[in-house]
């Protein structure tokens, strides 16, 4: 059996602590050697939790140290940039959460670091490795293979957010105050109105455009965008072929509220997505019509997405393979967010 893979960590907020130290903490393939955070006293203690022997002040300590050959780094997408190249460039392998950045220069530049060094860059879009969604992408890619249902005529995508931790919640915290470094700043055409409602929408429903990408094979052109609500902000592309409506708010619900729906000329496959902390799989149905109605609803093995998608970075790691959520896949989505306020900043429609 071959060793684990020496990991370093960057970051212990609530992302670092809740999901992604547990689950690489858990894996048989790698082994947390370093833990880094401009909270030094946090720090501390997080690893004295997980029992990480080495406590390092910044990400560059990390990225100096030879032994260590792959890290995760769970930072505000303001320091990823900075975080991600740093780490790829001294020979790391590199996880980081979505979005990449708060721009699409800012992406391009970690994907280009990536590929001067050959190392891996993976973001984490956790919905691509829920085995519900893996469950409907080949009932979909099945669906249109045969095509028993006809073609796709409509999809639509619907968050509205709600308690998406579920009270899974024990993290520490300090009250300590560090000093950092510059954030990745927003484009530079972005209105100070429409930069604030980019970041927001980059930020929580990039998961959205995501799955529908991963779904759909990227045919996601926006041709409206209406983000004049502070609270519901509908958008709509052309799938290349049928229509595509996303519609995306807040709303501080009990349950989580979020679904996709793939309609066919004659059916549709409906995605139940769960909230983000609870560990179970995205519920599907399926429904046949025509002269026979039916409805199909397959299980999915109990598993959480999150812990499924630490174990996919470090097999791609060991096989030299392509991670499903790469650095240059991931940036779509921060090219289709811009273009999305492009849309809305010259008045909602393309």
């Amino acid at each position: 059996m071959s060793q684990p893979l020496k990991l370093g960590f960057v970051g212990t907020g609530f992302m670092g602590q809740a999901v992604h130290l547990p689950n690489f903490s858990a894996s048989e393939q790698c082994e947390i050697v370093a833990l880094a955070d401009l909270k030094e006293r946090q720090a501390e203690l997080v690893a004295r939790r997980h029992q990480i022997g080495r406590v390092c002040a910044s990400h560059e300590e990390i990225a100096a140290d030879p032994e260590i050959e792959a890290c995760v780094a769970i930072a505000s997408e303001a320091f990823n940039q900075r975080i991600a190249c740093d780490l790829l460039e001294a020979g790391k392998h590199v996880f980081i959460e979505k979005p990449m950045s708060r721009s699409v220069a800012g992406g391009r530049a970690m994907v280009e670091a990536a590929e001067r060094s050959g190392k891996l860059l993976m973001v984490g879009y956790m919905k691509r490795y829920d085995e519900g969604v893996l469950a409907a992408k080949q009932l979909l890619d099945e669906l249109q293979e045969s095509g028993e249902l006809g073609d796709v005529s409509f999809v639509r995508a619907h968050c509205f957010g709600g308690d998406w931790i579920c009270g899974q919640v024990d993290i520490i915290q300090t009250d300590e105050q560090p000093q950092g470094f510059e954030p990745t700043p927003t484009p530079d055409w972005l209105t100070e109105e429409n930069a604030r409602k980019f970041l927001t929408f980059s930020n929580v429903f990039c998961h959205n455009l995501n799955l529908l990408r991963f779904l759909l094979g990227d045919k996601l052109t926006p041709i409206t965008a209406s983000l004049a609500h502070e609270k519901s902000w509908p958008v709509t592309f052309d799938g290349g072929g049928y229509p595509i409506s996303l519609e995306v708010g807040s709303l501080p619900a009990y349950a989580w509220d979020e679904h996709t729906t793939i309609y066919f000329d004659r059916g549709w496959l409906h995605i139940e997505t769960p909230p983000p902390l609870v560990r179970a799989p995205a519920r599907v149905s399926l429904y046949k019509g025509g002269q026979t109605h039916e409805i199909h609803q397959p299980l999915a093995p109990w598993s959480w997405a999150f812990r499924n998608e630490a174990e996919h970075f470090l097999e791609c790691i060991a096989k030299g393979s392509e991670p499903r959520s790469s650095g240059a896949d991931s940036l779509q989505d921060l090219e289709i967010a811009e273009q999305i306020l492009r849309i809305r900043q010259k008045g909602g429609t393309s």
